[in-house]
């Protein structure tokens, strides 16, 4: 569809009346979906127009659709009509058969895009807390992160993933306390984050009845901060360990990390921070603590050091941004972090903004909402904390539970049960705009018949289903003939129509860093399927062969292009 849009923009452009003051650029740029598929596949607003051709938009749009006329089959359009403000154009169905040939001849690699080719960008998503469980609360911004840099990718971009690890803090001082007091090296090596957490817990517990513990085990930090060589060596394998039992979540989720870079990593660059802050003039001593004063931009002051000159998540934070810039040397930064965070990293980026490096303005905070469960209750094993886990168990068990209520002789009931559970707390996720919270209930997120990722994952099926019988029956896919009665076909044609939208919505949800708009294709496109299933017998007893195979080509091409957006959701493809 993009090959289309570029066409009527060429189209439009050239056709525009004296006075104009559009490029092609930026006609393309205005195109949009009509509301209405009765309407068209290509919108043009005239409302920009009125101002430089003095006219009301509706007698512009009524202008220029006399005025294309004449280039529309060249264009590979069918029609133009103007309605109202609008301008909408159809593609015709040979335009829409080719969309189907590029499906064919690209494969996994339809609707992917050059968009972003040699432009580099970072993405730091999921930065959980080391000798910590992973929780409900990281599920957002791993997912979300994820599927953000699968898109980036599909446009073309070179993507670097950082896992920014909460790998500092006097949490290790208990930590390590507890190991040395009841530690056991087999459990360790067995279960290090939940064991490591029990550890943690029993310390509070004992903590409470002798409070020079706490005292005991901020030494213990303190020797870690100086470099105690065998603390040093016990926080690093409680490092390395946590990052191992990261890594298995992570395979299980679909999850990939270039780095793992912890706050640690940045302590030695911090001086440069402080430098750099003092040569501006920027530091300002207050209450013994030193700050940047950020009034004249509408926030509170960024503290940089505390009074005993501790270092703060901020400094940590300019000089994690200081370092990638010049490490890795990219052109966009993303930092998928829930909207509790959004102040400070307003204060982060002015902070760099202020030292100086005109790069700031490539940082850029992608927040969300929060998780709200119905009833405001959730079933979990382990207490109060919803463990992420937890949520991936229970919606495998509940999707098995649905299997073996609709299908009990299924294959490999158990892996397809995790693809459909997993996948529908994903979509669930992903399909609701990031900026929104997240309503979680089980029933509606296992619904095989709303917009749903199990609707989505049996309408892949589906499809597969259909190519199995053919095989079954001798007949093979191909693409339909230029003059096959398929694309007399209402349903067919606006099938292979909505094939070619992946790679707009791609492109769409790369501009705002929003998953949601491709979750949101993936809704439709199942639905025009449905559709043309509903109303095209494909394997039709009798029918003419070719006319059967060319059908059977148009199934397989929404079956390649379904899976390609799934990939993109971090969603597996189940075949039955």
């Amino acid at each position: 569809m993009i090959r289309s849009q570029k066409a009527v923009a060429r189209l439009i452009r050239r056709c525009l009346p004296e006075g104009a003051n559009l490029s092609e650029n930026d006609v393309f740029q205005l195109l949009e979906r009509p509301q209405r598929e009765d309407h068209g596949d290509i919108a043009f607003p005239c409302f920009q127009l009125a101002k430089s051709l003095k006219k009301a938009p509706p007698a512009i749009a009524q202008d220029l659709a006399g005025r294309v006329q004449g280039g529309l089959a060249e264009a590979g359009i069918e029609s133009a009509v103007h309605t109202g403000p609008y301008l909408n154009f159809r593609v015709s169905p040979a335009t829409a058969l080719g969309i189907l040939a590029e499906v064919n001849e690209k494969g996994t690699d339809f609707g992917k895009s050059q968009e972003g080719a040699g432009r580099k960008i970072l993405l730091e998503y999921s930065s959980p807390n080391v000798a910590k469980e992973l929780h409900i609360g990281h599920f957002r911004t791993t997912m979300l992160g994820q599927s953000i840099r699968n898109l980036y990718q599909a446009a073309g971009w070179n993507t670097v993933a950082v896992n920014h690890l909460g790998d500092w803090g006097s949490q290790f001082g208990k930590v390590a306390w507890a190991y040395l007091r009841w530690g056991s090296e087999k459990e360790l090596e067995e279960s290090a984050v939940s064991y490591l957490v029990k550890l943690y817990v029993r310390f509070h517990e004992e903590s409470e009845k002798n409070p020079d513990l706490d005292r005991e085990a901020r030494l213990l930090f303190k020797k870690i901060e100086e470099g105690d060589p065998e603390l040093t060596k016990l926080w690093k394998r409680f490092c390395d360990l946590s990052v191992r039992d990261l890594e298995k979540t992570y395979r299980r989720l679909g999850v990939k990390f270039d780095h793992y870079l912890g706050e640690s990593f940045y302590f030695d660059k911090i001086d440069r921070v402080v430098d750099l802050l003092r040569k501006k003039n920027l530091l300002v001593e207050s209450e013994g603590a030193q700050i940047v004063k950020l009034d004249d931009f509408g926030m509170p002051p960024c503290l940089v050091l505390t009074g005993d000159g501790t270092t703060l998540y901020a400094t940590r934070d300019i000089a994690a941004a200081l370092w990638r810039k010049e490490h890795f040397g990219f052109e966009r930064c993303l930092y998928v972090v829930g909207s509790e965070q959004t102040l400070h990293f307003r204060q982060v980026f002015k902070v760099l903004e202020l030292l100086g490096m005109g790069w700031a303005g490539e940082l850029e905070h992608v927040s969300y909402g929060l998780y709200r469960f119905k009833d405001g209750k959730f079933s979990t094993r382990r207490g109060r904390v919803i463990l992420l886990t937890d949520v991936v168990d229970e919606a495998r068990d509940k999707a098995l539970e649905v299997i073996n209520a609709k299908n009990p002789n299924l294959p490999r009931k158990e892996e397809t049960a995790e693809m459909i559970g997993l996948g529908a707390v994903v979509f669930n996720d992903l399909s609701t705009d990031r900026v929104k919270d997240v309503e979680f209930d089980w029933d509606r997120i296992l619904d095989f018949e709303g917009d749903t990722g199990p609707y989505l994952q049996y309408t892949h099926a589906r499809a597969c289903s259909i190519l199995r019988q053919a095989r079954a029956k001798g007949l093979a896919p191909r693409l339909p003939s230029a003059g096959a009665a398929l694309l007399s076909q209402p349903s067919a044609v606006s099938l292979m129509k909505q094939l070619g939208r992946l790679e707009p919505s791609i492109l769409g949800a790369v501009r705002l860093n929003k998953p949601s708009i491709v979750a949101g294709y993936a809704i439709d496109l199942a639905q025009s399927f449905n559709s043309f299933y509903r109303q095209v017998k494909v394997l039709e007893e009798g029918a003419d062969p070719e006319e059967v195979k060319g059908r059977l080509g148009l199934v397989d091409g929404f079956r390649v292009v379904l899976a390609n957006t799934l990939a993109l959701l971090c969603m597996k493809a189940p075949e039955e």
